[in-house]
């Protein structure tokens, strides 16, 4: 019974784990930038440099903003997770790349499930809101 009872609390553990899963880098899995994806994932790298996103730091720029830390979550990649720190620091990490939507690659360098392959709707959200700024 003992047993039984252990199963169906780490089933329910497992469960809510999963569904509450945050988004946000483990420990010890630092951002790469999309030079690194660029390595292995050429194509969707092509396409993705197209995109508003990948030119999302730039609008700050020609707002006068590049230093406004309140657009950086926004802006640029990982920016309070570990990643992206202001424009002269991490270079590498302006514009929403990759890892802002998929986390920190430091984990995925190597292991295909080191990362958030299909990223909850809720990681959109946290800057596609309702409202214009």
């Amino acid at each position: 019974m003992k047993k039984l009872f252990l199963l169906i609390f780490l089933v329910i553990a497992l469960i809510l784990l999963v569904v509450f899963q945050k988004h946000v880098p483990s420990q010890g899995n630092e951002y790469q930038s999309a030079e690194q994806c660029k390595m292995c994932h050429a194509e969707k790298h092509k396409k993705w440099e197209t995109t508003r996103m990948a030119k999302a730091f730039d609008l700050l720029v020609a707002a006068g903003q590049e230093n406004n830390k309140e657009c950086y979550p926004c802006h640029t990649t990982g920016y309070g997770k570990g990643g992206f720190t202001d424009p002269q620091a991490t270079p590498n990490l302006k514009g929403v790349q990759c890892e802002a939507c998929h986390g920190a690659g430091g984990n995925h360098m190597g292991d295909p499930k080191g990362i958030i392959k299909t990223p909850p709707a809720s990681v959109c959200a946290e800057c596609h809101k309702n409202s214009l700024h």
